[in-house]
């Protein structure tokens, strides 16, 4: 049985301070810091010894101090038999011999300083301290003597002094503010009385109701082990029924021995079974998994295939066409001003063979994650690529509406939204009504999700939409066999807004025309496409301002430089920016060899493909002051803008600026 007690039971070090055993458990503690006090007023008193025996010598008061030391070590002796005595003789010893000390070095030297006078009833106004920490409440005759005794010493100071002579009116004190120094030092006292006695008076109170708790507490504890031996006694029942039925039990297993082991051994074999049966149909998964991806691959890199090969067919006859009709007629006699025009002509074609051999090279590398990123794309620029390539197939009598008003931009990639519109008008142009004027109306929307919807309607043959749903996007697939064609135009359109991530709706019908509907996904976060990143550096696209933004990360090497602008290279090359931001603050010093190299290859070759200008955040850094010099003459010698700031923010702005009054 355990009990909860604030009883004092002190820690045993210092063991010549520990109240002896004959002293009740109610007093230990008050004895004990007696005691402990006492040690310390003496170590104290010693010290105050050493500091006036340093500065005056040896004094009259001086064998009192050390005699006042003595007591308070021979206080411990006391308090271990006679404690009440001893705990007076600690509070009492001080005041009284203060008093007497004060008196009889005055009538010794009456003529010295009257410091000692006002040190001494300072040390009595501390003795008020000392009854509260020795005794108990309860108390009370040894409390009142004590406190009795301080404030009858503060009270007679001045009538003893005065009685032997030794009052200090005579030194020249102002009487007024002599007494004012007496009051001060009584209304001390009571300050120092009332603050012990309240703070005794709510600590032990304190004290009793915590030991009141605790008694609270054995108590609720008493019953709890109470009924901890009565759960003991029925856990004891318990194990005797349960070792019965142990028993009982054992009986049963020996009368089912030869069934259980019999069971066992089927259970065995089952398990085994069992577990060659998983591990044969994982394998079967993992074969089937793995044989079911490499189709997948394998299709869809034939269908890349297709698609390229067809796209070359399909979107390099036009421009192939007229430069072999144009060079016939450069062999004919002509005047030079023809001869000017139709050179003019070739050029021309030619800049749009460029321009798709430059959008097929896209498709090639589609699975490139360069060619992931989307590129904020006009339709209207687009769409006249494409009236471009047709304008031989463009008849004046035909009525072409477009409106790209309610979306004129869409972020994607140029190359597919290009064939896209290349291949839904050629297919209007191609099965038009020859008995009607051809109508083509080419809208694009907003929807409330940001996607983007082109719309494409004509008047021309249409077909059953219900009869040829399932063949309407395959290969070779025609409906209109009196117009030369290889089926192929709605393949690649299907194929490439697939590839865009969209969805394609047709509605058609017989001699009443054809609508397209193509829906095209807004990608999260145009302004910063990643599609490179490494420790030393990230280069992502911003779509919004059709820049090219590179971030240096840490101090790098020649080969992280080089790399890293190789692929800024090759995006210029694929999105043609006019503009580049760089933030160097953290690329450390760069090799003169390296930044020769970029001067005299990287920049030349990025103007060629559309570099206007560049933003460079923390060029005019001391350390890349030769940087900053060979820059400035090589951007001022080709032509480039230059601008150099401290933050990227800046950079953006100043780049958003050209964006704005481009618009």
């Amino acid at each position: 049985m355990s009990y909860l007690s604030l009883n004092f039971r002190p820690v045993h070090k210092f063991s010549f301070l520990l109240p002896s055993a004959c002293i009740p458990d109610s007093l230990r503690q008050s004895v004990h810091i007696t005691n402990i006090l006492s040690g310390i007023f003496s170590v104290l008193t010693l010290l105050l010894f050493f500091s006036l025996y340093m500065s005056f010598g040896w004094v009259n008061t001086s064998g009192y101090i050390i005699l006042l030391a003595v007591l308070f070590l021979i206080n411990i002796w006391i308090n271990r038999s006679y404690y009440n005595f001893g705990r007076l003789l600690f509070c009492l010893t001080p005041v009284y011999l203060t008093l007497f000390v004060s008196i009889y070095d005055k009538w010794l030297n009456p003529q010295q300083s009257y410091i000692t006078y006002f040190d001494s009833r300072f040390i009595l106004l501390v003795t008020t301290i000392l009854p509260a920490v020795s005794f108990k409440l309860y108390e009370r005759l040894k409390l009142g003597i004590c406190l009795a005794s301080t404030f009858i010493c503060l009270v007679l100071y001045d009538p003893l002094h005065a009685l032997f002579g030794l009052d200090y009116f005579q030194r020249g004190f102002d009487a007024t503010y002599y007494y004012h120094i007496n009051y001060f030092v009584l209304i001390s006292y009571f300050v120092l009385l009332f603050g012990v006695i309240t703070l005794k008076v709510i600590t032990e109170r304190a004290v009793q109701h915590m030991n009141e708790t605790l008694g609270h507490l054995n108590s609720a504890n008493d019953q709890l082990v109470a009924k901890n031996l009565e759960l003991t006694i029925l856990n004891q029942a318990l194990e005797i029924r349960t070792a019965e039925a142990v028993r009982q039990q054992e009986e049963v297993k020996i009368s089912r021995g030869l069934i259980t082991e019999a069971n066992r051994l089927i259970s065995e074999q089952q398990e085994k079974l069992w577990t060659s049966n998983q591990r044969l149909e994982e394998t079967v998964k993992e074969k089937s998994a793995a044989l079911m991806r490499t189709n997948q691959e394998l299709v869809r890199h034939n269908n890349e295939l297709r698609q390229f090969s067809y796209t070359i067919s399909h979107n390099l006859r036009g421009p192939v066409a007229r430069l072999l009709g144009l060079t016939d007629l450069m062999g004919r006699p002509l005047t030079h001003e023809e001869r000017d025009e139709i050179a003019l002509m070739i050029q021309r074609s030619g800049h749009e063979l460029d321009g798709v051999l430059r959008d097929l090279s896209l498709i090639i590398d589609i699975r490139n994650d360069l060619y992931q990123v989307r590129e904020k794309i006009s339709f209207q620029e687009e769409w006249q690529k494409t009236v471009s390539m047709l304008q031989d197939q463009i008849r004046p009598d035909y009525n072409i509406v477009v409106d790209f008003e309610n979306a004129p931009v869409v972020f994607s990639l140029r190359a597919m939204i290009q064939s896209i519109l290349f291949n839904l008008l050629s297919n209007a142009i191609k099965y038009r009504d020859p008995e009607r004027p051809l109508r083509v109306s080419i809208k694009t929307n907003t929807l409330p999700d940001n996607n983007i919807v082109l719309q494409v309607i004509d008047n021309g043959l249409g077909f059953n939409i219900e009869n040829q749903r399932e063949n309407l996007f395959k290969l070779y697939r025609r409906f209109h066999t009196h117009v030369d064609g290889k089926g192929l135009g709605l393949y690649l359109v299907k194929t490439q807004v697939d590839t865009l991530g969209g969805k394609i709706d047709v509605e058609s019908e017989v001699n009443h025309g054809t609508t397209f509907t193509i829906t095209l996904p807004t990608p999260p976060d145009t302004s910063k496409q990643i599609f490179f990143e490494s420790e030393a550096a990230q280069i992502y696209y911003d779509a919004n301002l059709n820049n090219t933004v590179i971030i240096w990360r840490r101090n790098i090497s020649s080969i992280e430089y080089r790399r890293a602008f190789q692929t800024v290279l090759h995006t210029l090359k694929t999105y043609r920016t006019p503009g580049w931001i760089a933030d160097l603050r953290l690329q450390g010093k760069v090799a003169s060899e390296d930044q020769i190299w970029f001067l005299n290859t990287v920049i030349p070759e990025a103007i060629n493909n559309g570099l206007k200008r560049i933003a460079a955040v923390g060029l005019k850094d001391p350390i890349r002051n030769d940087y900053f010099q060979r820059m400035s003459v090589r951007m001022t010698e080709l032509g480039v803008e230059l601008k150099v700031v401290e933050s990227l923010e800046e950079a953006i702005a100043w780049m958003e600026e050209f964006v704005t009054a481009y618009h």
